[in-house]
């Protein structure tokens, strides 16, 4: 691999906080999965490992806290801050995770499981920032992005109003 080509390659899943937290909130949530997935797929190629993306984001809540360490690990090689202790984000990423089966309106602190991943995140663009400067940083927002935005959007606007609303 070519220098110039290794600096165009993310160590991690690039994206915008930004776009991250919107993503989250108009894909009801599925966008962290996805990122999970992108996540280990990219560790798995970069690594030459026989895991598999897919079943590690299908139980996430048991591999969140090897992915979390993973990232955490590579900023401390990297000589980054160290934001967050894997194991405490892990265990209340799980408990904010499993609230989506609270009554009305509570179910909507699930939502705040976000909160848990931003630092993760945080660290794996300062990693790419330093390991590769090049690569892109997922900032933009796709077609498919604004899809979900346009239908998304509304549907949990409307799902947070509701759930306040009194029942008949």
């Amino acid at each position: 691999m070519q220098e110039n080509e290794s600096a165009s390659l993310p160590i991690y899943f690039p994206v915008s906080i930004t776009k991250f937290l919107v993503m989250h909130f108009c894909t009801l949530g599925v966008y962290q999965f996805y990122w999970f997935y992108e996540n280990w797929k990219i560790i798995r190629e970069r690594e030459r490992t026989a895991i598999s993306p897919f079943w590690r984001t299908f139980f996430a809540f048991i591999f969140c806290y090897a992915l979390f360490e993973t990232i955490r690990n590579s900023a401390a090689s990297h000589k980054m801050p160290q934001l967050a202790s894997p194991p405490v984000l892990a265990t209340v990423w799980i408990l904010l995770s499993m609230l989506w089966i609270l009554p009305d309106p509570y179910w909507l602190a699930s939502f705040l499981s976000i909160g848990l991943l931003v630092p993760i995140q945080q660290m794996a663009n300062w990693i790419n920032q330093s390991s590769a400067p090049n690569a892109d940083r997922n900032d933009r927002f796709t077609a498919w992005n604004k899809s979900a935005i346009v239908i998304g959007g509304p549907l949990f606007i409307i799902g947070a109003i509701a759930a306040f609303l009194p029942r008949p």
